[in-house]
């Protein structure tokens, strides 16, 4: 068991400002690339959350579907993010970032357009099918850019960046949701080729979505280069060229050849298997944008949906540089198994009561755990991916969610239906402590299985062992 020394809290606080510090300058040696992948990742961020925190209440309200129906569309469209994830990886690893950025960004800006002007199901259910799909090549791509555009030695503040300027986006979603539910409240209608577009209070969201895919494509099109320089070579003396060398071509491979060398590797399912049991902690924010809006419309607080659900985002974008800061020489599995336990413990304050403060408390319990796990969870993804599959790692590490995603969204239903209905008794206590008991399983077993677990950690200790 290893001793931890505690530092004075004067000589700690400057031991992570300055370290915060080293590695803020650090992003500004990299390609500008990475700036560009930080403002698209704001843009896709604030269309994703203000999306999902609207869809629920699209389909009950503006599309007549019970509970039960909208929360088994919400779950197949969210589940089908994650299995398109399966794939993604291999064809960007293959055709190159910046070709699949474009492709992904078109195919969701068509499932945005489709979703904004109509309500009828039999173009609305395709629609959200091809927006999924657009999701799933944007979550995987813009992580494994991230690391395509830093170097070794920015990498984890590289990540926790990125994090934050998710945040940004999501920050941005909460605190526009309201105002924008307040201010369109009847329908619009646009002429467009003697047709006339309709566009009601709930799809304004979509709306601003649709317009922000369009402000990312212009950035990936028109400022992100095919080939990034390849800065870290000259960092690290291996390169005498006076300019940045560009990235070195590797031998072209298939997607299947790449997904072939990926699977056959026993540390990817040891991974896997890790990814795996941390599903039902991720799950609170399924559950955040599913059972939540639709929770707060009907215990009498919706002018409070956004204001509350910022609360989160808003304390992540200052929280997470510190903790990396205050984490980054830990062990990153000991980090997320903590930052775990703290998240699955928020739930329960749900589960004592109907009431904005402990709503407040739950966001705000549920963000520590955020800030500690979810940063150091890109780069361990990132440090244990071999060269050249950073895209088939980061996509694939998402899958797991599919097979929560297909149960979640028809529990989420049937919860709604069963504890918090629109008209009726409700037990939205009992409702909340069923999603704290299920969602706790995922830290203690990954607790319990750490010594096999944890690939990153024997990693470094073999190292160790091998230089002394």
């Amino acid at each position: 068991m290893s001793t931890i020394t505690a530092a004075p809290p004067q000589s700690a606080l400057k031991v992570v400002a300055l370290d915060y510090w080293h590695g803020l300058k650090g992003l500004f040696t990299c390609p500008r690339e990475i700036w560009i992948v930080y403002a698209v990742e704001i843009l896709e961020s604030l269309c994703y959350f203000s999306s999902v925190l609207m869809l629920m209440i699209f389909m009950t309200q503006d599309m007549g579907l019970s509970d039960t129906a909208a929360g088994t569309i919400f779950g197949v469209f969210s589940a089908s993010m994650s299995f398109f994830m399966l794939f993604v990886g291999f064809i960007a690893d293959a055709m190159g970032i910046k070709k699949a950025l474009l492709v992904g960004l078109v195919i969701a800006l068509v499932g945005r357009a489709v979703i904004t002007f109509t309500v009828e199901p039999a173009i609305i259910y395709p629609g959200l099918f091809v927006l999924s799909i657009g999701f799933a090549y944007l979550i995987p791509l813009l992580s494994a850019a991230v690391k395509l555009s830093s170097t070794r030695k920015t990498q984890k503040y590289a990540y926790s960046w990125y994090y934050v300027v998710m945040n940004v986006g999501s920050l941005a979603a909460g605190l526009t949701l309201d105002p924008i539910r307040e201010a369109f409240t009847s329908v619009m209608s646009f002429p467009v080729f003697g047709h006339e577009l309709l566009v009601r209070p709930t799809q304004v969201i979509f709306l601003v979505g649709l317009l922000a895919t369009v402000a990312s494509l212009v950035l990936i099109l028109f400022f992100f280069r095919k080939h990034i320089p390849k800065t870290e070579e000259a960092e690290a003396g291996e390169s005498a060229s006076p300019t940045p060398a560009t990235v070195d071509k590797p031998e072209k491979k298939t997607a299947w050849q790449v997904m072939k060398e990926v699977v056959i590797e026993k540390k990817f399912w040891i991974f896997i298997s890790f990814i795996f049991l941390l599903v039902l902690v991720k799950m609170i924010f399924q559950y955040n944008h599913s059972l939540y809006p639709l929770y707060m419309e009907r215990i009498g607080l919706k002018e409070w949906t956004g204001k509350l659900y910022s609360i989160n985002p808003f304390i992540i974008i200052f929280l997470v540089p510190v903790m990396t800061a205050l984490t980054g020489r830990m062990h990153a599995y000991k980090v997320i198994v903590w930052g775990a336990f703290i998240s699955a413990g928020s739930v329960f304050f749900l589960g004592l009561g109907e009431s904005i403060m402990l709503i407040v408390s739950f966001q705000v319990m549920l963000s520590l755990g955020e800030a500690l796990y979810s940063p150091r969870l890109y780069d361990y993804t990132a440090t244990i991916a071999p060269p050249g599959k950073e895209a088939s790692y980061m996509a694939l590490s998402k899958v797991p969610m599919f097979f929560a995603k297909v149960g979640a969204g028809p529990i989420t239903g049937l919860l709604l239906a069963n504890l918090c209905p629109p008209e009726g008794p409700r037990n939205t206590e009992l409702m909340w402590i069923i999603v704290g008991a299920s969602t706790m399983i995922s830290p203690i077993t990954l607790f319990l299985g750490r010594k096999w677990l944890d690939v990153e950690g024997r990693e470094r200790t073999a190292k160790v062992e091998s230089a002394a």
